[in-house]
């Protein structure tokens, strides 16, 4: 196989997934959430965020997860949580070649409930970067995303000497 059909077929292959991931999307929706997001919660809503800027005062942000469902609970539903972040560079890599530490949570959404908000508090010493967000509701992945958190000083600081 030469490189151009080597590359058309690779195509190919990715079309099809990416199709079939959507077709078992619309057809499979889970029974129980409607939404689920991660962001920083304000004024009653989620501001759903790919980026998220490290602050650990909740005076000043809140952030969490935050899942919809789609009529209250007619039994109390296990929610489980990870966040999978990176570690400091000079500790040992995982063996997916990546450096991260896994904090793991858990809840119960009750029965009658139709929302639950899991918030999510910094800490003091966590390593900023690419965070990988996974929650499972009656053990179904309802999210699975990366999230970008950031220094927003370290950020402004940035714009303002590219700015120049």
């Amino acid at each position: 196989m030469n490189r151009r059909e080597l590359l058309r077929h690779a195509a190919l292959c990715w079309f099809a997934c990416a199709a079939s991931l959507s077709c078992k999307t619309e057809r499979d929706p889970d029974p129980l959430v409607e939404r689920a997001a991660f962001g920083v919660f304000f004024g009653g809503q989620i501001q759903d965020r790919k980026e998220l800027g490290f602050e650990l005062d909740p005076a000043k942000q809140e952030q969490g997860f935050r899942l919809d469902f789609r009529g209250p609970l007619a039994r109390d539903v296990p929610v489980e949580w990870e966040i999978a972040r990176p570690l400091n560079g000079k500790l040992a890599k995982t063996d997916a070649g990546r450096p991260e530490v896994t904090e793991v949570g858990q809840a119960t959404a009750r029965a009658g409930q139709s929302r639950l908000d899991l918030p999510i508090s910094f800490r003091a010493g966590q390593v900023l970067g690419s965070w990988h967000l996974r929650v499972k509701v009656d053990a179904r992945v309802v999210l699975d995303r990366d999230v970008l958190v950031f220094d927003p000083r370290e950020r402004r600081e940035r714009e303002r000497d590219a700015g120049r």
